[in-house]
């Protein structure tokens, strides 16, 4: 049986990198807002201790591109 890693980082200071290097800057307080809000996928183990999971943040994003998109038709 065969076991896939997951790709995560822990904490908002990593996902801000990782954001970055996707072409997704967003600063801290934007994250902590969509933490908060329950927009971006997280798993919070405790307080201080916030994990993302990649593949679910690169869907995210992919989900947020196509309403973007979406957005842009309905105006053009």
């Amino acid at each position: 049986m065969e076991t896939e890693s997951m790709r995560t980082v822990r904490g908002v200071k990593a996902i801000v990198e990782y954001l970055a290097s996707v072409n997704c800057p967003m600063g801290k307080s934007t994250v902590d807002k969509l933490i908060r809000t329950k927009e971006i996928p997280h798993m919070r183990f405790s307080e201080r201790v916030i994990v993302f999971n990649l593949d679910k943040i690169d869907e995210w994003l992919k989900g947020a591109d196509n309403q973007s998109e979406s957005d842009q038709q309905k105006l053009g």
